[in-house]
């Protein structure tokens, strides 16, 4: 008979996030972002942040139950206290328009993030999705602010 709690479970082996790693700082090396000053600390995985142009970017390499995941990240605008229906109507139209990207909110901040598994990545689409996002929330984040008067994410 088959007791599943006595079976011992095996995690499968993730992925090596520190060779992901390296390759995402050759990338940001490779668009004049120093690496080693751009690394947060986080508590597992790795992670940067910096700025291009008016947005924060930030990029992670990080592991969830034995899958590794590369995430790319900007906030970009606090949600308008009114008008809520055109703003939130508006972020559903732009996303219907971003490729391989997405708006989203978290905490009445707007982000535009890119995430994907990092089994079959490589470095060509690495830093593909980095200046997509780059390109995407420097260029949203002005535009939203401005139509909807609301404030960019960090600025007062």
């Amino acid at each position: 008979m088959f007791n599943a709690f006595n079976r011992q479970q095996q995690m499968p082996a993730g992925p090596n996030l520190g060779q992901y790693a390296q390759t995402v700082e050759s990338i940001l090396a490779s668009i004049g972002i120093n690496a080693t000053a751009a690394r947060m600390n986080i508590e597992a995985g790795y992670g940067w942040t910096f700025r291009r142009g008016s947005a924060t970017i930030e990029v992670y390499v990080s592991q969830q139950e034995g899958v590794g995941y590369f995430q790319v990240l900007s906030p970009i605008l606090h949600v308008p206290m009114g008008g809520l229906l055109p703003f939130y109507r508006r972020l559903l139209e732009l996303n219907l328009q971003l490729t391989a990207a997405a708006l989203g909110v978290y905490l009445d901040v707007v982000y535009v993030f890119s995430e994907r598994p990092l089994d079959g990545m490589d470095s060509k689409e690495a830093n593909s999705i980095i200046n997509l996002v780059c390109s995407y929330a420097d260029d949203l984040d002005d535009r939203l602010a401005n139509e909807f008067n609301a404030r960019q994410y960090g600025r007062m």
